[in-house]
């Protein structure tokens, strides 16, 4: 309801705009209206979040609760709308993207391998429900580490972290971000088993 009376004021003030001879300010009304509904990090629409780091890519599959078809794509990838960085969905509940780590903006800490993906209702707003989630392959290896503990090319761990969909939000506290980690290469991130980091982390 909130999303689609959202919608509704922005064709109003488009048309108001058209008829007053005045341009349509998305940017200034978009940050508007971002600041009074409080997108915030979203632990609802969706049943999981999985993630499987490979030696050159992550793929990061999501089921969502009911039919979407919204878009899903990578922190920065919104304008470009390039694959395999952007999917636009036509239904279903079930979504798959392979991210190379050579594309999509990922980012490499010293073999530590992130992005950010979003899951966005509206083709064209970011709204209230909206969701995004880090996600890290961790190929730092402990210093006791043997192939007998792990395969030679496998991360160390892998890691989930939910975040707020709205690039320009406000950073939040850490006591705010829930994560789902594995000492393997696989993870999933689900609402009912979300959790706050460790406190040494926070």
């Amino acid at each position: 309801m909130a999303r689609a009376t959202a919608v509704l004021l922005a064709a109003a003030s488009w048309l108001a705009c058209g008829v007053l001879g005045a341009e349509p300010e998305w940017q200034n009304w978009e940050s508007d209206v971002t600041e009074s509904m409080g997108i915030g990090p979203s632990l609802t629409g969706y049943r999981q979040v999985s993630l499987r780091c490979a030696a050159d890519h992550m793929e990061v599959h999501i089921e969502m609760e009911e039919d979407f078809d919204g878009v899903l794509y990578t922190r920065g990838a919104f304008y470009s709308q390039e694959k395999p960085c952007f999917l636009d969905a036509e239904g279903g509940r079930n979504f798959t993207l392979r991210l190379p780590f050579a594309k999509c903006k990922t980012r490499n800490d010293d073999n530590v391998y992130s992005n950010t993906i979003v899951v966005q209702y509206d083709d064209e707003l970011i709204m209230p429900g909206d969701a995004a989630f880090k996600l890290e392959c961790n190929f730092r290896k402990p210093k006791d580490f043997t192939v007998s503990a792990g395969l030679a090319g496998e991360p160390a761990s892998s890691r989930i972290s939910l975040e707020d969909a709205d690039p320009a939000a406000q950073a939040k506290s850490k006591e705010a971000i829930v994560t789902a980690t594995s000492d393997s290469s696989k993870v999933i991130f689900t609402p009912d088993s979300a959790k706050a980091p460790p406190k040494d982390e926070l």
